[in-house]
């Protein structure tokens, strides 16, 4: 005879063993070799994170120089906006370089600085001599004047 003869599906269940769940697998690094590399892979990051910041804060004075030429841009017909321009590539001149090697530049020598400094751009070198005699001159095509503004804030060589 057997024990389990003429019980119903509720006693069989109370017959049954608990079940008993494994013990949980640790999520922590069993070998160092892993937290050699975990240590490596959180250096990395920190030294992106650093030089993203350091190359940010090299080139702020470019966001800045970028957004004010947006402005003056918006108002390129007026006569004081290629002056305005003019002064602009000065002022950030200045920040990049040195006080004494920009700061007593003007015309043919300032126009020979900027093309010389952006890496013979062709842009900036087309209107190099425009942005020497923006200060004193009214008619200029703001359009070339600008974009090469624009060019030369972006990409002179410091």
């Amino acid at each position: 005879m057997n024990r389990f003869e003429g019980l119903n599906l509720v006693d069989l269940l109370a017959l049954l063993n608990e079940i008993v769940p494994p013990e949980p697998v640790s999520l922590m690094p069993q070998t160092a070799g892993w937290w050699i590399l975990g240590g490596w892979l959180l250096a990395s990051i920190v030294c992106c994170v650093a030089a993203i910041r350091r190359y940010r804060r090299r080139n702020r004075y470019r966001r800045e120089a970028l957004a004010e030429l947006q402005h003056i841009a918006a108002r390129m017909d007026e006569p004081q906006a290629a002056a305005d321009v003019a002064a602009l590539l000065k002022r950030t001149a200045l920040v990049a370089y040195p006080r004494s090697e920009v700061a007593s530049l003007y015309g043919s020598d300032w126009g020979g600085f900027l093309v010389d400094s952006s890496n013979n751009d062709e842009v900036v070198k087309v209107a190099a001599y425009e942005i020497a005699r923006a200060p004193y001159q009214a008619d200029i095509d703001t359009i070339c004047f600008v974009r090469a503004a624009e060019r030369w804030i972006k990409h002179h060589r410091v």
